[in-house]
């Protein structure tokens, strides 16, 4: 034995072993395991307390074809029927209508989610997408089916609406009054952080209309002054009994930051013009050792905010266009336009999706994501014929990180059935253990067990269904640190090896890591892995970050791709970062090309549409906002603050008539650019080109 391997089996934890599976009826084997993982860390505790064991509700997206769902409910046998809930939000006409394919929010439990993902053909489901732990108290089992028809609300002429979904949205400022105890902010709708507002109303989360908050502002005013949080518990935003952090009770919160930016006024002089709509996302997913995802609340937000924008009326009849501003992006998914949350963003903002209305102008505005300095996205080529060699990936899985991590290797596409075994996968441990290979086969998988037989990592196949049409690997790794004792996988250099098989040498593998940092503000819990080989040139000769890949560069980490994950598809208005006093890109702002959708020649987009301001110089980052309490101002950066600055120029423009879309802005920024310095940045990062939207325009200050 060398003396490299023997400190390897030296070092290597004793019993710790990789065994390999060959077939498995499960549709999603990450799914599988991500549902098997929540119970590892939390079940093992109850039962050391001898308390009984309760079970784990979820939110999830179900991916529902050719059916309705009332008939995919009738399908469920009483037992897992009782521990399904469809949200009240989902009108009887919506239970009836049968639907060649509908993504569809459920809370629903691992045992529920489990039988889905094992039979998705008996019950017409294509896909689980998994949410986020919630607390089954915070669900109203007992929520009544919403009417389809909402009161109206009439508006002047020129008005649009600005809706904006993000966290910790502190819509109780005077930047969203227009006097000392009115609101311009029409319905606002907190996710899920307490029980429904009231019995056999939400089925999740509170929701209040302008009258509600009105009353609110009255009942904590006093000589002229709001006692703000007082007025956010009494709202549902902060409850500080229920242990759970909220970014509002922070001097700064990002999603009040982003809101003033897209809707904010001073008080004295806010027009009659702007409603604003507002969705409160939930801070539990950060509890979420699973790395629960976001979506189904995103979605459910999406359904509430575009039912109350189309309860408003100008005086000539006509329904008032309305701009959405979603400042949140995530680092994995195919990239092609057809992921979950892309084809959700279709069904609400594309020209024909199932909840389009012909007769409301709908425009979203998403950045171009942050993570273009991460080093998590890699390109495997495998260019010739013959013997080619296999590429390997370092994957550097952190250590104190509370949350599962994930690598996505996204294949090609093919019409072929089955698909051709494009690579092989086989993971290494930091300690040298070396799994047994993966290939592209139903129900291919590797499990990594600790000393006492318990699952800590996985590396598995799964095909992800039209339309993406994809074979995807992942490996997915149990958290590396907890706070009480639990499975925990091993932190450190992972290896990831690529073998090529069945590949054309003009074809590649798209990797990704999933986002897992921790947001500002919020109690640590995930620490962000990335790749970490070591051709990668992480700076120039001058010791600043590399923020465009090196000519002629043959490392497999790579800046160009890095776009967020949720801004793939083709209507949202995408748009990165610059700094405004060079008219340089940011140096984290993501940037294209993405893939094309299958079967398809060219991608929906090269990269952003546009850019705008996220930083005001290269020494004073970000830009200045609102607090969380009125009269305060913040500053954040990021291509998050240069989402919501092009949606309020967006929303402005379409009052004096203007499509608002992205040939639209596209256009404007051509137009703008040559404000700036030259050079233009390239496309893949800049869009078509700068928008030089001036400060003045988004100013909140009285």
């Amino acid at each position: 034995m060398r003396i490299k391997d023997k400190e390897r089996s030296e070092k290597r934890p004793s019993g710790q072993r990789w065994q390999g599976v060959a077939e498995r009826g499960a549709t999603s084997s990450a799914l599988d395991f991500r549902l098997a993982q929540q119970e590892a860390f939390t079940q093992p505790r109850d039962r050391e307390k001898g308390q009984e064991v309760p079970a784990i509700w979820y939110s999830a997206l179900l991916d529902l074809r050719e059916t309705s769902i009332a008939a995919f409910v009738k399908k469920l046998d009483g037992g897992l029927k009782a521990q399904l809930h469809i949200p009240s939000d989902y009108t009887a006409e919506d239970r009836k209508t049968v639907f060649k394919d509908k993504l569809v929010v459920v809370f629903a439990t691992a045992e529920v989610l489990r039988a889905l993902n094992w039979s998705e053909k008996e019950y017409s489901v294509a896909s689980v997408i998994l949410g986020a732990v919630i607390d089954p108290d915070f669900i109203n089992l007992e929520a009544k089916q919403q009417k389809a028809a909402l009161p109206t609300i009439k508006v002047p002429n020129g008005t649009v609406i600005t809706a904006v979904i993000d966290d910790g949205i502190a819509f109780g400022n005077d930047v969203f009054r227009d006097g000392l105890t009115s609101t311009r902010v029409a319905y606002a709708t907190v996710l899920p952080t307490m029980p429904g507002t009231a019995p056999g109303l939400a089925s999740v989360g509170v929701e209040l209309d302008k009258a509600q908050i009105d009353a609110l502002l009255v009942a904590n005013t006093s000589s002229k002054l709001l006692d703000e949080d007082r007025f956010y518990q009494q709202a549902g935003v902060i409850d500080y009994a229920d242990g759970t952090f909220s970014p509002t009770s922070l001097r700064r919160s990002h999603g009040t930051h982003i809101t003033a930016l897209a809707a904010g006024y001073p008080m004295d002089a806010a027009p009659d013009d702007r409603p604003i709509l507002c969705a409160i996302l939930p801070t539990r997913v950060t509890e979420d050792v699973s790395g629960g995802s976001i979506l189904p609340s995103l979605v459910l937000a999406l359904h509430r905010l575009t039912r109350q924008a189309a309860r408003f009326r100008c005086k000539d009849g006509t329904r008032p266009p309305a701009v959405f501003n979603f400042s949140y992006g995530n680092f994995g998914g195919p990239h092609d336009g057809t992921s979950a949350i892309a084809r959700a963003i279709e069904d609400y903002f594309g020209p024909s999706g199932p909840h389009c209305d012909p007769d409301q102008e709908l425009r979203l505005v998403l950045p171009a994501g942050n993570g273009n300095l991460s080093r998590t996205h890699a390109k495997l080529a495998f260019n010739g014929g013959g013997n080619r060699p296999a590429k390997t990936l370092d994957f550097v899985a952190m250590p104190d990180d509370r949350t599962a991590s994930e690598v996505q290797l996204w294949m090609p596409y093919s019409g072929a059935t089955p698909l051709p075994n494009f690579v092989t996968v086989r993971a290494t441990t930091p300690d040298g253990l070396q799994s047994g290979p993966v290939s592209i086969a139903a129900g291919s998988y590797q499990s990594l067990l600790n000393d006492q037989g318990i699952e800590v990592a996985r590396l598995s196949f799964a095909f992800a269904p039209l339309p993406t049409a994809r074979g995807l690997i992942t490996l997915t790794l149990n958290p590396t640190e907890s706070l009480t004792p639990a499975p925990l996988a091993p932190a450190g250099r992972w290896k990831i090896e690529v073998t090529p098989d069945q590949i054309a040498p003009d074809e590649d593998v798209q990797v990704w890591v999933e986002r897992d940092d921790t947001l500002p503000g919020f109690r640590r819990g995930g620490r962000q892995p990335y790749f970490n080989n070591a051709n990668y040139e992480r700076f120039d000769k001058y010791g600043a970050p590399l923020a465009v890949d090196p000519p002629g560069t043959d490392s497999l980490i790579r800046r160009a791709g890095t776009l967020s994950g949720f801004a793939c598809g083709p209507s949202p208005l995408v748009i990165g970062a610059l700094v405004q006093s060079n008219g340089k890109m940011s140096d984290y702002s993501a940037a294209g090309p993405i893939t094309p959708p299958r079967g398809e020649p060219v991608a929906y987009r090269d990269g952003p549409d546009a850019s705008a301001r996220g930083d005001d110089s290269p020494v004073l980052l970000g830009v200045l906002s609102a607090g969380s309490r009125s009269g305060s101002m913040v500053r954040l950066n990021g291509t998050s603050v240069a989402a919501p600055r092009v949606a309020r120029f967006t929303a402005n423009k379409m009052a004096t008539g203007a499509d608002g879309d992205r040939a639209w802005v596209q256009a404007q920024a051509g137009l703008q650019d040559a404000d700036f310095p030259p050079p233009t940045p390239e496309a893949i990062r800049t869009g078509a080109g700068r928008l030089d939207i001036s400060a003045k325009e988004v100013s909140i200050g009285a």
